[in-house]
């Protein structure tokens, strides 16, 4: 028996080291990035409510806990009259807010996410109504350079 139990000790020492190194391996993951898809309407339409969608997922699951989920819609010619919109949570990771537009134009919209320690801030473009390919064409330019001058880290 006493020669038994050296290695007894011996074995239960490496198997609980083989143990601490696989909890400290999950530990040293580095987490699932949270991402957001935009969802816009099929059609927009002036003066009529649009139903603007965000999905959250992280990795392959759907985020129902998200701190904050808020749109911010604005005319491409008109950041600083930016709308702010929380949005509310629909089900498997799906969050929306609704908005009128009264006249045509291209507009933007970025969702500010803030869910399990990140926050995600993703812009989209999109037209509603009559709008020139000139108008397009200025709005895509003015938020490229707006791009290049605030670099978005967060």
């Amino acid at each position: 028996m006493k020669r038994k139990l050296p290695w007894m000790l011996f074995s239960i020492f490496i198997l609980t080291a083989c143990a601490a190194n696989t909890d400290q391996a999950a530990e040293n993951e580095t987490p699932k990035v949270v991402e957001v898809d935009i969802q816009l309407p099929d059609s927009l339409t002036l003066n009529q409510e649009n139903i603007f969608r965000a999905e959250v997922t992280q990795g392959n699951e759907a985020v129902e806990d998200a701190d904050e989920v808020v749109f911010e819609i604005w005319k491409a010619d008109e950041k600083e009259k930016v709308e702010k919109i929380e949005a509310v949570h629909e089900k498997n990771g799906i969050y929306s807010a609704a908005k009128s537009f009264i006249e045509d134009g291209v507009y933007f919209i970025q969702t500010h996410v803030t869910a399990r320690d990140m926050h995600v801030m993703p812009k989209q473009q999109f037209v509603i109504g009559e709008v020139s390919e000139e108008e397009i064409k200025a709005a895509e330019e003015a938020a490229e350079q707006e791009k290049g001058n605030t670099g978005q880290h967060h």
